[in-house]
């Protein structure tokens, strides 16, 4: 059995213990542990920017190759009467975002792919403004509706538009404003695919 290994994530660090085994998996992981750099020697790895649930995901999906979000179980419902999941929120949306900002980091493709897709689940799912914030957590680490490569990013972007705009309100127009401003790439996107009227409803 490898050693074990203390990953201390997050600004206010909160300890997760994984097997340097599974961390080596990723070439990040591996040049530290592997290397002249005092986490070889000591067992530890300091993660002061990143997202503890978010490195939590990371070391899941290299140890099970899936990541789960934790939930409350009062909001749910059944997918094709059978098995209960999340009632898609921004909060849930937010969680994939940082995943898919972490496998990014960490040069984690497989996990890349997993996060985009579920992203894309609660983007389809969300309405007004939450879909715009979604968004605009997205575009800030990358996510943007041409990560995928593919004709998927435009159209879901698009659809997800479409359901934020017919139901956006006036009183909403101000923070639109304000996130466009402060993510210069999302507004040259929203001016590209946007036909609705914004604010057209009160």
């Amino acid at each position: 059995m490898s050693p074990v290994i203390t990953l201390l994530a997050g600004p206010e660090p909160i300890s997760l213990h994984v097997h340097e085994a599974i961390l080596c998996r990723l070439p990040f992981f591996r040049a530290a542990l592997k290397g002249e750099f005092k986490e070889a020697s000591e067992k530890v790895v300091k993660m002061p920017e990143d997202d503890a649930t978010s490195v939590a995901a990371l070391i899941e999906f290299l140890s099970s190759g899936g990541y789960t979000y934790a939930y409350n179980p009062d909001n749910t419902r059944f997918r094709d009467g059978k098995s209960l999941v999340p009632i898609a929120d921004l909060a849930q949306g937010l969680f994939h975002v940082s995943v898919y900002a972490a496998a990014s980091k960490y040069d984690c493709p497989k996990l890349v792919d997993e996060a985009m897709k579920n992203f894309r689940v609660v983007v389809g799912d969300l309405e007004g403004i939450d879909n715009l914030r979604l968004w605009q957590a997205a575009y800030g680490v990358g996510l943007t509706m041409w990560a995928w490569g593919t004709d998927e990013g435009p159209t879901k972007f698009n659809e997800g538009l479409t359901k934020w705009a017919a139901t956006l309100s006036e009183k909403h127009r101000e923070e639109m404003e304000r996130i466009m401003g402060d993510c210069p790439a999302l507004a040259c996107d929203l001016l590209g695919f946007q036909t609705p009227v914004i604010g057209s409803e009160s």
